[in-house]
């Protein structure tokens, strides 16, 4: 039987994985340099489906790559590097709504577990107030924080349609994640916390 293109494309791409991970636990620093390429954007888009916030997401992939070098050495390389990286990424997530809900002493709000309809109504819950803050953002950079941010469009892209510099656009994105995150606090981390094991199921 004849192993088709596509058979033969993933068998090539969980070798290279392997040798990609054979090498870190050497302490290929290049290797470690080409897994980060290759995953950050990914489980950054991931992270932010959850964190909401760029420099949230920008701390949990430092710690992540962090503790993948500190970690090298006992990393299975059969494993899907995917996967692993993931995992570690839910593990970030989650620590970071534990955070805040010690610091807002809600422990004992989020003892329990969350029913389906009650994740849904967290979300939705969630979802009004971020975009309630989005909404009180000057119309420019509202709209183009809405372009990079849920459009996925590139600070050029955005540029070019707005006709605006590209120092503009990054400027506009700085200032309302600034925004957000002052005005972040005010929902509650209990229900940001039920949202994130939600939404992070898929990647376990």
């Amino acid at each position: 039987m004849k192993t088709s293109k596509k058979e033969k494309t993933n068998t090539y791409a969980k070798n290279d994985d392997k040798g990609l991970l054979l090498r870190l636990r050497a302490g290929d620093q290049i290797a470690f340099e080409e897994i980060y390429h290759k995953y950050k954007d990914r489980i950054a888009t991931k992270l932010f489906s959850v964190l909401k916030l760029d420099d949230l997401v920008a701390d949990a992939l430092q710690e992540l790559f962090f503790k993948v070098w500190e970690k090298r050495q006992t990393i299975d390389p059969d494993q899907n590097i995917g996967g692993y990286l993931y995992r570690i990424a839910t593990h970030l997530a989650l620590d970071h709504f534990r955070k805040l809900a010690r610091e807002q002493r809600a422990n004992a709000a989020i003892t329990f577990t969350p029913q389906e309809d009650d994740l849904q109504l967290y979300q939705e819950k969630f979802d009004k107030e971020l975009f309630q803050l989005i909404d009180q953002l000057p119309e420019q950079r509202k709209r183009v924080f809405m372009m990079c941010k849920f459009e996925n469009k590139s600070y050029e892209e955005v540029a070019g349609i707005l006709h605006i510099s590209t120092n503009a656009v990054k400027d506009h994105v700085v200032k309302a994640n600034k925004f957000l995150k002052k005005n972040y606090r005010r929902i509650f981390p209990w229900v940001g916390y039920i949202i994130a094991l939600h939404a992070l199921k898929d990647f376990l």
